[in-house]
């Protein structure tokens, strides 16, 4: 992965990918060098986990991770499925954060880490935990699918404000239409 774009994005993958992923990353390490320098890093579900300190599979097998965030994963008795919702703890955002979670992986942050937000709705990190996501650094991870940057605009503008400044709100209806019944529905 080179180190010279100006943002991340890493999606989540079953655990044959996930561990490719894994492997790739810590074999060549230009996302963290470029974490390390500030680009910011968006992690979404079991990229938490390749991100983290360690990650366990399915199986039982435990897996390196990148160690950017201080996070460890282990399988939870039961798969999470349904819609997201918190609030954020992040500083500069402020709308609640929406978004459908996938997973059986429960993440468990250090102190080197921060939550993202604050569970209203549904599980985030692990059952009972009462958090979603980790920050450390410019990492920004949460279990939010969604499409998560569409269905959080402000998540958006806060990534793309540290690569190109302060930028304009947009007037978009249909965004507004999405997060208010997204919402509505905890």
């Amino acid at each position: 992965m080179p180190d010279s774009l100006d943002l991340y994005t890493l999606g989540g993958a079953e655990d044959y990918a996930q561990r490719l992923a894994t492997r790739h990353l810590r074999r060549y390490p230009g996302l963290q060098r470029a974490a390390g320098r500030g680009a910011p890093v968006l992690a979404i579900c079991a990229a938490i986990q390749v991100l983290g300190h360690w990650y366990e599979t399915s199986s039982g097998d435990r897996v390196d991770g990148v160690g950017l965030l201080d996070v460890t994963t282990s399988p939870q008795d039961a798969r999470t499925i349904g819609e997201l919702v918190s609030k954020p703890l992040l500083a500069g955002l402020t709308q609640p954060l929406t978004g459908f979670e996938n997973h059986r992986g429960g993440t468990v942050l250090g102190p080197g880490t921060s939550p993202l937000g604050a569970v209203v709705k549904g599980a985030g990190n692990r059952a009972g935990d009462g958090f979603d996501g980790a920050v450390a650094g410019s990492v920004v991870a949460t279990y939010m699918h969604g499409p998560c940057l569409a269905r959080n605009p402000e998540l958006a503008d806060l990534l793309l404000s540290k690569v190109v400044g302060e930028l304009a709100p947009l007037d978009l209806p249909e965004v507004d239409l999405l997060r208010r019944e997204r919402l509505s529905a905890r």
